[in-house]
């Protein structure tokens, strides 16, 4: 996925379906707004993005836990109900 554009990867979330977990709001965020205005439905399996920031979770590869514990906690309370098809990722706590 390195090698695929934004426009590329959203189409893939799309076809998926599936969440993506991203921190590029500014470039995903409009992309998804834009298929929701073009009638882009949101289908019970569900498709999204999970917004996260660097600020929140600090990236090291030394202490990826607080990371891994929030998306693990975001998954064990199931996915956001349709038509919710984007979600911010909280520090477990």
């Amino acid at each position: 996925m390195r090698s695929m554009t934004d426009a590329d990867v959203f189409a893939w979330v799309l076809a998926a379906p599936c969440w993506l977990l991203t921190e590029t709001v500014k470039d995903f965020r409009p992309m998804l707004l834009l298929a929701l205005q073009a009638g882009t439905p949101a289908t019970p399996e569900g498709f999204g993005l999970l917004f996260t920031s660097s600020r929140t979770f600090p990236r090291s590869r030394a202490n990826p836990a607080p990371l891994i514990s929030a998306v693990h906690h975001w998954l064990s309370a199931g996915l956001p109900t349709s038509p919710s098809v984007e979600d911010w990722l909280a520090a477990a706590g």
